[in-house]
């Protein structure tokens, strides 16, 4: 006979799940919900391009070679792809086949084909392209998470197709079932280490150069180029942000977490399950808008969204200053702080990180206005991407010393983009 603890525990799990609709549902049930809710979020957005969506390549997860894990999230695992294996006789490839038939594709289109993503899923023959992103096993075993998690995944892939930036990570294809699959993936750029990691790294070498060793090895050349890298990233990033803004897109979750570097060293924001487009029926008189609260990373979250008060792009911006302040002090922020400390203290008193007093004034300043307690005193990305690259000027020595012509990099890849656009319409 059941003892009394485990009758009170089968009656609570009945009454939990009599509550809870999702408890037992069968899986035809949970994505029939999730594509409903999908379709109606993309209803009433207008960034969402479905001509897009259909350019991007589709594989079978049978062609896909995987190696180790790379990464794990709330609700997905993301897998190294080592290797392409393309099957003619797949519906994918007949699907591509019929579509491309007797057309001449431009350069710009031919990025979107098969064969053009599986030739290239090995960089010189050996270094890794590409990474797979899918459900996780624990969203397979949580109705409540295979919900979130199928939905995010769909999210995610409608806003990679319309976000074009050389910062913003690339999604190279997806999978030939439907989003709304519990088999979906998404196959991406391959990032090698992540913004935390690389702060480590650079606070690692600053370390080092301090060294007698260091001292006798050109140590201030050493710390002159780690500066300039921790300035050209942020600056990039600000670019990456600023593009993002310009479509009325929030991204609620800026951290060195959510930031990593390609095979080239490229910096490029990843995971866009929290970003929205910001639309004009949710706003309010003062510019504000109507967005869930307490969202995102604690850590570098703007106090009115910790607060769950209506908030705007400029939430970003106050995420933006401590995440400069990280990468220049190539440390964490609040690092011995509770949750409890960081309520009290961060939200309500308005704590920041203190600002060293060897920095130049122009990086303080810009932190300071950033991080700003008022979200209109906040400075615009337009704003932080000009300084910035400013400052990538000043710190880039060019032949005669006395600076550099440094063009933006993210300027001059979205106007190839731009003009690789131009191309298909013409």
């Amino acid at each position: 006979m059941p003892s009394s603890a485990a009758l009170k525990a089968y009656k609570e799990r009945e009454a939990m799940m009599k509550d809870d609709p999702l408890s037992g549902a069968e899986i035809p049930i949970l994505l029939d919900t999730a594509k409903e809710i999908i379709e109606k979020l993309s209803q009433r957005t207008n960034c969402f391009e479905e001509e897009r969506e259909q350019l991007f390549p589709r594989f079978e997860r049978k062609e896909l070679q995987l190696s180790r894990v790379l990464g794990r999230g709330g609700f997905c695992v993301v897998n190294e792809v080592k290797g392409i294996k393309l099957d003619s006789g797949s519906a994918a490839a007949k699907d591509e086949a019929a579509r491309n038939k007797d057309k001449e594709l431009s350069q710009y289109e031919e990025a979107f084909t098969r064969d053009f993503v599986a030739t290239r899923s090995l960089r010189e023959g050996k270094v890794a392209r590409y990474a797979i992103k899918q459900l996780s096993d624990a969203c397979h075993n949580d109705n409540h998470l295979f919900l979130k998690g199928i939905i995010d995944l769909a999210l995610e892939a409608k806003f990679l197709a319309v976000l074009e930036h050389p910062h913003i990570i690339k999604m190279r294809a997806v999978a030939s079932v439907g989003p709304v699959s519990k088999n979906y993936f998404l196959i991406l750029d391959r990032l090698y280490d992540t913004l935390e990691q690389r702060i480590r790294s650079w606070k690692a070498k600053k370390k080092r150069g301090k060294s007698f060793i260091g001292k006798v090895t050109g140590a201030k050349k050493k710390k002159n180029e780690i500066e300039l890298e921790r300035m050209v990233t942020s600056a990039d990033l600000a670019s990456a942000m600023k593009y993002m803004h310009d479509q009325s897109i929030i991204y609620r979750d800026l951290k060195p977490d959510n930031i990593g570097f390609d095979v080239r060293g490229d910096v490029k924001i990843f995971d866009f399950g929290l970003a929205k487009e910001l639309r004009d029926d949710i706003k309010y008189p003062d510019g504000t808008y109507k967005l869930t609260g307490f969202t995102g990373s604690m850590r570098y979250m703007a106090p009115e969204v910790a607060k769950s008060l209506p908030y705007g792009l400029s939430a970003d911006v106050y995420s933006f200053g401590i995440l400069f302040w990280s990468i220049i002090a190539m440390d964490t922020p609040f690092a011995t702080y509770s949750c409890k400390m960081h309520e009290e203290l961060v939200v309500t008193k308005g704590y920041r990180p203190a600002c060293d007093k060897s920095w130049p004034e122009v990086w303080s300043n810009l932190m300071k206005k950033s991080w700003s307690p008022t979200p209109a005193d906040r400075p615009s990305f337009k704003e932080i991407a000009r300084t910035l690259n400013d400052e990538c000027e000043m710190l880039t020595p060019s032949e005669d010393g006395s600076g550099s012509d440094r063009l933006d990099q993210s300027r001059r890849n979205t106007l190839d983009i731009s003009l690789s656009k131009k191309k298909i319409s013409a």
